[in-house]
């Protein structure tokens, strides 16, 4: 909440400054209704992936993908397996925050028993986190970069996979290396899954039935179904479940749609608790905000001095490295997902590219995670318990635009010398 005031007053000032520039009201008005009116799309979506992450809960569908996923955790392999359960359940639910809320909660705590170096446990969350917050066709991200970019999300995922196949494996050694020397292991306690698998057994059924939603949308991803089919109908699916496997009410039902949902455990409080369309009201606003800045910037055509210098530097090297450059500058100013997506687009759009949606998530898309004092970098470590430094052992954030700029080239240009 604080971070949307802090980006409704910053826009209140744009407003007076544009207003002093001899922009009528008006003008400015219709400037930010156009830029809220691009961003409509991805509106819906949230609308859309608030009411799934409740029903997902309800359902017991993520309480049981958990609850299966620990029985793989081993002491040497445990950096490795963190990275991936957490990317795993990132891509399956497209969120970074709802994943550290979940697996990287769960995973902190058995690094935390089995004496593993919190520094480098984080770092596994937080890549995983953000594995699929980029990869994943439901990602709120991953979809507002397809739309600014006007191009299809199912196959922007086709091609991203040719820049995350090197970075994954690569991060995949580095994890596995590190937790096989024992260098940053000490001497540990017994980590039980039984004991997560008590908790769980005390809030949700466990029923095999839970998993039917997430085994639908993952189908209904590989068929390239359009992704707000695929959200209303895995959020279908999980009603049914919700209700006869559950056994909730439909007042209750409705109600974790509009506030989310509440676990009767107190120890799964962290983990469980969320959903809704009243969790979505941040992200909600700070993307209205964000489209009024953009109305504005370019309406006024503010960011032209900007943008002829980021072109500049993308006829030295490449559109990608230009817009990598910008997304680190955006990305530690704005300290906000979101915008450092809208505004690195913004300023690098007059610069050709072969595959402008790529670059984007390539650079800005990532990015934010390795600002340690960006809002959902500090949140997704603040619920690991781990230090800011995690972002130091983030090792797929930072390998990601070093295989873009390996794969293409330093000067591989997506556009001819004006």
């Amino acid at each position: 909440m604080i971070l949307v005031l802090i980006l409704l007053i910053g826009l209140l000032l744009l407003i007076f400054y544009t207003y002093f520039r001899k922009y009528s009201l008006r003008q400015i008005l219709r400037m930010c209704g156009q830029g809220i009116f691009t961003t409509r799309g991805i509106l819906r979506l949230f609308i859309m992936l608030g009411i799934l992450t409740a029903l997902w809960r309800a359902s017991g569908t993520i309480p049981l993908l958990v609850n299966y996923s620990l029985h793989l955790i081993h002491p040497e392999a445990f950096l490795l397996i963190a990275f991936l359960l957490n990317g795993a359940m990132s891509l399956l639910t497209g969120t970074a925050l709802g994943t550290a809320a979940t697996t990287g909660v769960i995973c902190a705590s058995a690094g935390h028993a089995l004496g593993i170096s919190p520094c480098w446990t984080g770092g596994a969350i937080l890549a995983g986190a953000y594995f699929g917050n980029r990869l994943s066709p439901i990602s709120s991200m991953a979809l507002l970069t397809a739309n600014l970019t006007q191009t299809d999300i199912y196959k922007n995922v086709h091609r991203m996979l040719r820049t995350t196949w090197l970075p994954l494996l690569l991060s995949c050694g580095i994890y596995l290396t590190v937790g096989f020397s024992g260098i940053f292991q000490s001497d540990s306690g017994n980590f039980s899954a039984a004991d997560w698998q008590g908790l769980f057994a005390r809030e949700c059924s466990l029923s095999l039935w839970s998993v039917l939603p997430a085994v639908l949308m993952l189908a209904l991803s590989i068929f390239n179904v359009r992704s707000s089919r695929v959200l209303l109908l895995s959020a279908c699916a999980a009603i049914p479940v919700a209700f006869f496997a559950e056994g909730h009410s439909w007042l209750s039902l409705l109600k974790m749609l509009v506030f989310g949902y509440t676990s009767s455990v107190p120890e799964l409080s962290k983990m469980m608790n969320g959903g809704g369309l009243v969790s979505m009201k941040n992200v909600f606003c700070i993307v209205l905000i964000a489209g009024c800045f953009g109305g504005i910037f370019k309406g006024t055509g503010m960011l032209s001095p900007l943008q002829g210098f980021i072109f500049k530097i993308s006829q030295k090297s490449n559109s990608f490295f230009a817009k990598l450059l910008t997304s680190i500058f955006v990305a530690c100013i704005t300290c906000n997902q979101t915008l450092t997506i809208i505004l690195t687009h913004q300023l690098s759009e007059n610069i050709p590219s072969q595959d402008p949606a790529l670059d984007l998530y390539d650079s800005a898309v990532i990015v934010i995670a390795l600002v340690p004092w960006s809002v959902a970098t500090a949140m997704i470590l603040s619920l690991a318990g781990t230090p800011s430094s995690s972002v130091l052992c983030a090792c797929f954030l930072y390998l990601l635009p070093l295989s873009h700029l390996v794969h293409f080239g330093w000067r591989a240009q997506g556009h001819s010398k004006l």
